[in-house]
């Protein structure tokens, strides 16, 4: 066979022994078969091939174990394609026979085209491997024209520059918090490149550079499972033909999980019945779940539905429930925690004191509770008083709160608002919310519960305060506290209840204006906020800590209104101090303000006591009432306005056995209950809020509410 003739004029020698020749290897390209190039037989002994252009290799002795035929060809044909974006400075050079390896290396030099070169850039030297896949060749020497490099395999070979080509990706990444997670990525192409690792925290959708971030490689700081979990990282490789941005990679943050302790144990409850009783339970560890159980033995334990939380309330607890058992159960992936056993005690709920709570008189509205437990409302409804929902609509007949029932207590406030105390011992709200939850503007048509009021067995109201009494002896309170009337420190207000601190065990507690009292088991009271304090300190000066009244002993019911108080002691006779004016003390004056207690005009045989604006009312025994002050719309019971400084009969209630007045200062009005559960009503009624089915402005004598009865 005999090789064509060579296309350059130096002609090298052609060995005889053309069958040696190996075909071309490598992928992609034509599949045509390439010219013959001119060969040479290089020995172990080494020698140089010669090609176009200056091309040419210098094989050291000690490459080839065997003598070879080599030719070096200017022939792109059945080489793999360039790599996207490569710039060649020359002709592609073919090295065969492709997939030569040498013991040693040999010095390869390619020619290029100088005048190809962009301004800053520089030629690099680019081989096939034999994957077929190009690679730069490292250590290449420039020259004028030519490159030089030394290989250790014939391929293609080309001058020339290709932008990054990212090879390896970064790969997603799971670490245990707070360890570190290292990305890298091999990029090839010519260099030198620059790096910027950028990152993800919504599912890839946005990335930002990372600061600082601009090497091969990146380690994030210490990981948190709460916000790097599933964070995505890639990286931007540029060189100055170009730029590549890599695949993102995600970040796994695990948490090593812990097994629960129960770190705060349930503890006992004793309630009244028809109180709630909470158990609560804390348990250390990583995200425990809860799984509250209940045995009437311990030793067989049921899980409660629903109760999944760190406590567990259990409603309107009966006679049935005393002697229950409660625990909890924490649980996660590592393990069970399981506390110990808390007991509920359940006690019979107390009765309310004779009559207290079954009537109210509030600001142009008024309420009751009958002995089935529904609550009626009547009179002005501007701000949701009546509790009806809207469209607010005064009313001037008594009729029940809605659907609203299980009621054992109503009070009505100087603010236009209405509380009420449930069998479950709740407490609901409703009317003008600066009065309920200091929500100044805001209104509250529909009865809506107080929150942290849980086993309240007594309730009572003042101008834009509460004060609840839980079957422990603990005061409560919610509302402003402008005055200190909550009894804590400032002036913020309390949409829920809260503790009043400092005081002995309670029995009873009664708040008026921004006047708080309270009535320990002693008999001694107790006094915050402002108004009538009893402490020698005046009416306007507020007080936010409780301190006990001095020299008032053997009390057994209290009453506040704006600015004065009374107390009725278990002798039967009742003492006042604050304001005296129109005489509301009942101590045969008008004159001086008693910032102390004094006696009263009522020396004996009183059973119960109420305070209201300017009036002060007293229940006598036989079932007479009793009252003392201003007489402007009739309180009095009689038609000349005026006021009373001594006590006096109201003419027309006879068999009395709870009574109630309207906290505002002059246009209050008043009621009587008696014995067979009827109401008679009496004073300002230009909201219909006496109740008698008319609005006249005053109504005397006393009248029955119309369809009320509260037996």
């Amino acid at each position: 066979m005999k090789h064509a003739l060579p296309r350059w004029s130096a002609r090298v020698a052609v060995v005889a022994a053309m069958s040696m020749l190996l075909v071309a290897c490598g992928s992609g390209g034509s599949s045509a078969p390439p010219p013959a190039p001119p060969l040479a037989t290089v020995g172990p002994a080494g020698g140089t091939v010669n090609g176009p252009s200056g091309a040419h290799v210098v094989i050291p002795a000690g490459a080839l174990a065997t003598a070879t035929a080599v030719a070096v060809d200017q022939s792109s044909i059945g080489a793999p394609a360039l790599p996207a974006g490569t710039t060649s400075f020359g002709a592609m050079f073919a090295f065969t026979p492709h997939g030569t390896s040498f013991a040693v290396p040999v010095t390869v030099t390619v020619p290029f085209n100088a005048a190809a070169v962009p301004a800053g850039a520089t030629p690099a030297l680019y081989k096939t491997t034999g994957t077929g896949a190009w690679e730069r060749v490292a250590n290449a020497t420039v020259n004028a024209g030519t490159v030089t490099a030394q290989v250790t395999s014939f391929s293609w070979i080309i001058v020339g520059n290709v932008p990054p080509i990212i090879t390896t990706q970064p790969a997603n990444t799971s670490v245990v918090e707070p360890a570190t997670a290292s990305f890298s990525v091999v990029a090839i192409g010519t260099p030198p490149f620059s790096y910027q690792w950028q990152k993800s925290d919504d599912g890839g959708q946005n990335f930002v550079d990372i600061t600082a971030a601009t090497a091969v490689s990146y380690t994030t700081p210490a990981t948190s499972a709460a916000s790097d979990n599933g964070d995505r990282y890639r990286v931007r490789v540029s060189n100055l033909e170009g730029a590549s941005t890599s695949q993102a990679a995600t970040l796994t943050v695990t948490v090593i999980v812990v097994a629960p302790a129960i770190t705060t144990q349930p503890q006992n409850l004793s309630v009244a019945a028809g109180a709630s009783a909470t158990f609560s339970a804390v348990a250390s560890g990583t995200a425990p779940s809860y799984q509250w159980q209940r045995s009437g033995d311990g030793t067989n334990w049921t899980d409660i539905p629903g109760a999944t939380n760190a406590s567990v309330t259990i409603s309107n607890v009966q006679a049935a429930d005393n002697g229950a058992l409660f625990r909890v159960r924490a649980t996660n992936s590592a393990g069970t925690a399981t506390s110990t056993a808390a007991t509920l005690t359940v006690a019979a709920a107390p009765p309310p004191a004779s009559g207290v709570g079954r009537i109210a008189a509030g600001n142009g509205f008024s309420l009751a509770v009958n002995a089935a437990g529904v609550p009626y409302s009547w009179g002005a409804d501007g701000t949701g008083q009546l509790g009806n929902g809207t469209p607010n609509a005064d009313r001037s007949i008594a009729a029940p709160v809605g659907a609203f029932n299980a009621v054992r207590a109503v009070a009505a406030g100087g603010g236009s608002q209405a509380i009420a105390l449930r069998t479950d011992g709740t407490v609901w709200a409703w009317g003008y919310g600066g009065s309920i939850n200091c929500d100044f503007g805001a209104t509250f048509p529909l009865p809506v519960q107080i929150s942290g009021a849980a086993g309240i067995v007594a309730i009572s109201t003042g101008d834009a305060h509460t004060l609840l009494l839980r079957n422990d002896g603990v005061v409560l309170a919610f509302g402003c506290n402008d005055s200190g009337q909550l009894g804590r420190a400032g002036t913020a207000p309390a949409a829920s209840a809260v503790v009043v601190a400092g005081l002995p065990p309670i029995t009873a507690v009664a708040a008026g204006g921004a006047l708080s009292l309270a009535l320990d088991a002693s008999g001694n009271v107790w006094s915050w906020g402002r108004g009538a304090l009893g402490d020698s300190s005046g009416l306007f000066a507020p007080r936010n800590t409780p301190a006990q009244i001095a020299g008032l002993t053997g009390v057994t019911a209290i009453a506040a209104a704006y600015n004065h108080a009374i107390a009725l002691r278990s002798d039967g006779s009742v003492w006042g101090w604050g304001s005296n004016g129109n005489g509301k003390l009942g101590i045969g004056s008008n004159v001086a303000n008693q910032f102390t207690p004094v006696a009263t005009g009522l020396t004996a045989g009183i059973t119960a006591i109420a305070a209201g604006g300017d009036n002060s009312m007293a229940l006598r025994s036989d079932g007479v009432v009793l009252v003392v002050g201003i007489n402007e719309v009739g309180q009095l019971g009689a038609p000349s306005p005026g006021f009373s400084t001594t006590w006096v009969p109201i003419p027309g209630v006879a068999n009395a056995v709870a009574i109630a007045a309207a906290a505002q200062t002059a246009t209050s009005h008043l009621f009587a209950v008696r014995a067979d559960g009827s109401v008679l009503g009496w004073g300002w009624n230009i909201f219909g809020q006496v109740g008698t089915a008319n609005t006249n402005a005053i109504v005397l004598p006393p009248a029955p509410v119309i369809g009320l009865n509260l037996n």
